[in-house]
């Protein structure tokens, strides 16, 4: 008798607020992944996976590869590898593919353009920059999505915040640092009072560092982190411990695409003598970290704003008629003032109600609302 298929582990939460979409890719209702939309960058952002109509505005043979304008800040990048296509001549339209999205440049205080794939030539017709084909915020998980709902949406807005901080717990305790400079990303291992693992060191290390494995997959997949990672893993050691370590990552990036998981190609060197494992992972969008936060390091008045948002309209559910203040700080109060989203349009025709803005008290970092 042929045993029935396995029900899937994976789950698609999809949370549509105003201003955002957030997206949860959950694993046995553990969050492993995450997506975030945003109606401000929608139309001029070219996302992973979507085909787009463009126009070869540059040859470049010494990097081997042509700009393609696709009609973001940033002409995108198309390399040819070893022969360069007969398409990829200036002024011709082209059908291009994006396999990395564009990120910021801190250091240059600028943007890279994204990298694409030439799919052939442009549609007769089609207009050059143009899209062909669009894919959802949760392209490359497999099932579809359904809305979260309840301590659902505290879930994803929990992960969410999460990845603002450069610390993330490891079960049975200990702690990993990620910290992400213009080169590479590194991540600490630390056992920050972890208890199990027995009294012997080299086993309370190897014991630590086995336990850290799957979470340094998930924080870096939670965080859309790629290019090289460098870990240091904590000691004493044993022989045979940084084999035993090398074996648990690639399997554990393995277990990644497992249930049909469009995963990026992840390569993982033999962990050193010094307890370092150095990780090249593709890179496909850029940290979302960096579209949370601003120059400073803390949330942006995009994202400080967009919460604040998200507490009016619920605020707005519940007020009954009352009118509901939503005070926030300087640069998030000027973000909304100025309505690119079209925000107040969008709260009258979803909740209604009467509301105000006014300036939070002077060092608030966070929006909050109240009736008056």
């Amino acid at each position: 008798m042929t045993a029935p298929p396995r029900a899937s582990t994976r789950e698609i939460l999809i949370h549509e607020r105003i201003g955002e979409l957030r997206a949860a890719l959950l694993d046995r209702g553990r969050v492993v992944d995450l997506r975030l939309e945003r109606w401000s960058d929608h139309d001029s952002r070219a996302r992973w996976g979507q085909v787009l109509a463009g126009r070869v505005s540059h040859v470049e043979h010494r990097l081997a590869g042509a700009f393609i304008e696709i009609g973001a800040a940033q002409p995108a990048f198309c390399p040819w590898g070893r022969e360069k296509p007969e398409l990829l001549r200036v002024g011709q339209a082209v059908a291009v593919r994006v396999v990395r999205e564009a990120e910021p440049d801190s250091a240059a205080d600028a943007q890279k353009g994204a990298t694409v794939v030439l799919e052939g030539e442009a549609p007769a017709g089609a207009p050059c920059p143009s899209l062909l084909e669009d894919v959802p915020p949760w392209h490359g998980w497999p099932g579809e999505p359904r809305e979260a709902e309840g301590e659902e949406i505290e879930l994803l807005d929990a992960a969410f915040e999460a990845v603002l901080s450069v610390e993330a717990p490891i079960p049975g305790g200990g702690r990993l640092t990620v910290e992400t400079t213009r080169a590479l990303t590194a991540i600490d291992v630390d056992a920050a009072g972890r208890q199990s693992g027995g009294r012997d060191p080299a086993r309370f290390a190897r014991d630590l560092n086995l336990a850290a494995v799957p979470e340094i997959v998930r924080q870096l997949r939670l965080r859309s982190i790629g290019g090289l990672v460098c870990v240091d893993f904590t000691g004493p050691r044993r022989r045979g411990d940084a084999e035993a370590l090398t074996k648990a990552l690639v399997a554990a990036f393995d277990a990644e695409a497992n249930g049909g998981v469009a995963a990026p190609k992840t390569e993982v060197l033999p962990v050193s003598r010094f307890g370092i494992a150095e990780i090249a992972r593709q890179k496909r969008r850029p940290p979302l970290r960096s579209r949370l936060v601003g120059p400073d390091g803390l949330p942006s008045a995009e994202t400080v704003a967009l919460d604040g948002l998200w507490k009016l309209q619920q605020a707005l559910g519940r007020a009954r008629g009352r009118t509901v203040v939503l005070a926030a700080p300087a640069l998030a109060l000027a973000w909304l003032e100025a309505d690119s989203i079209g925000w107040r349009a969008e709260i009258a025709e979803s909740v209604g109600g009467t509301h105000v803005l006014e300036a939070a008290p002077a060092g608030a970092r966070a929006c909050e609302v109240f009736e008056r």
